[in-house]
């Protein structure tokens, strides 16, 4: 298992490679921030950074590749949610298929595990809309079973600014 120090650094080199990448001049980056809830019903603050690279068409399906870095504070309600949870993730966002909706699927990695997210590995799922300087999306992260432990999840509703 990874100690939190490395797990940030692989979040952090995640987020960067996706900055750096070939997509680097097309980037679009959102500021997220909104409340978080999980199975207790609990709520928390969440922040999120998202980059999203140039679109690209598969067949049927346009397509950017999206990396997004945030942060759960941790709830002082439950000793199992105690902690500040840091996550990145690296995947993509389906576009163009309903006025300005998209759908975004990633796989990330919790630098740290609570009650809510219970292991390293997650997958990362968004529903939402951008307009014109704007964005805002329905979020879960939840580890599906995959990868052991509670698998509460965390449901989150984020609005931010684009640009």
């Amino acid at each position: 298992m990874l100690k939190a120090a490395p797990a940030r650094r692989i979040a952090l080199y995640t987020f960067l490679v996706c900055l750096v990448s070939p997509t680097a001049h097309a980037l679009d980056t959102s500021l997220l921030a909104g409340i978080s809830t999980t199975a207790s019903n609990d709520t928390t603050p969440a922040v999120f950074v998202d980059v999203v690279g140039a679109e690209r068409r598969t067949g049927v399906f346009t397509w950017q590749p999206t990396a997004t870095l945030g942060a759960l504070r941790g709830r002082d309600v439950r000793a199992d949610l105690d902690r500040d949870v840091v996550i990145g993730g690296a995947g993509i966002r389906l576009v163009d298929w309903w006025r300005r909706a998209f759908f975004s699927t990633q796989i990330g990695y919790a630098a740290r595990t609570t009650a809510a997210i219970s292991s390293h590995g997650q997958f990362i799922s968004s529903l939402g809309w951008q307009g014109d300087g704007y964005v805002i999306m329905l979020r879960h992260i939840s580890n599906a079973d995959a990868f052991g432990g509670k698998n509460l999840g965390e449901t989150m509703l984020l609005g931010g600014v684009t640009f």
